[in-house]
């Protein structure tokens, strides 16, 4: 049986200047960037051609523009607004340059990394705990429909992918080395990421959790 795969798909490189602190704040992508890096992802998902592939975005324009871009090298994709793969809210400073927010206020988030709600809106915990039920909400999704492909004797795996945001990617990186939607220390936080328009492609478990 053919493993199932979940892509982790960044979006294209933003326009927006170097060193300012944009989270969620609704920003386009270089067309040119936004096109090729669809594109190359195009030519690696239609190495497997049999599978079948669920498009989960954002919402916010700089994945709706890759999934757009994508669309046109692979037809007939079922794509789905999740906001759960939202960048993380920054809040009050987004907008701003990180350099010109103040150093007290990075401090803070320093020393309560999990809980603090940098900008006043979203602490990191409560990403995590998003991006999680997002990831198990596809997982229980892909039970689903393997019950029903095997009742109707039918066997085309499907693949899942996440057109998404370097913050969300390092949630679930998180999620998944330590199984837990709790975290500590700034340390603790994965520091590795895709590039503008890359991506990386993680195997599916197996087995998954029962359906309630």
């Amino acid at each position: 049986m053919n493993t199932k795969k979940l892509w982790l798909v960044r979006h294209a490189q933003p326009l927006i200047k170097k060193g300012i602190c944009y989270g969620q704040l609704d920003v386009a992508v270089d067309t040119k960037a936004n096109l090729d890096a669809a594109r190359d992802l195009a030519i690696e998902l239609k190495k497997s051609e049999e599978r079948a592939l669920l498009v989960y975005f954002s919402g916010l324009q700089r994945t709706e523009q890759f999934v757009n871009a994508l669309q046109a090298h692979v037809p007939n994709l079922h794509c789905v607004i999740d906001e759960r793969l939202k960048e993380m809210d920054f809040g009050l400073w987004e907008g701003q340059a990180w350099s010109d927010i103040p150093k007290d206020e990075i401090d803070r988030w320093t020393r309560d990394f999990g809980e603090y709600r940098f900008g006043g809106v979203e602490s990191c915990n409560e990403v995590l705990q998003r991006v999680a039920a997002a990831y198990q909400d596809c997982l229980r999704m892909l039970q689903a429909s393997t019950v029903l492909q095997r009742s109707e004797q039918a066997q085309q795996p499907t693949d899942i992918v996440w057109v998404t945001h370097a913050g969300v990617i390092r949630a679930l990186t998180y999620y998944l080395q330590n199984r837990k939607c709790k975290i500590e220390q700034a340390a603790q936080w994965p520091l590795e990421t895709p590039d503008f328009g890359a991506w990386i492609c993680l195997d599916l478990p197996p087995q998954y959790p029962p359906l309630n």
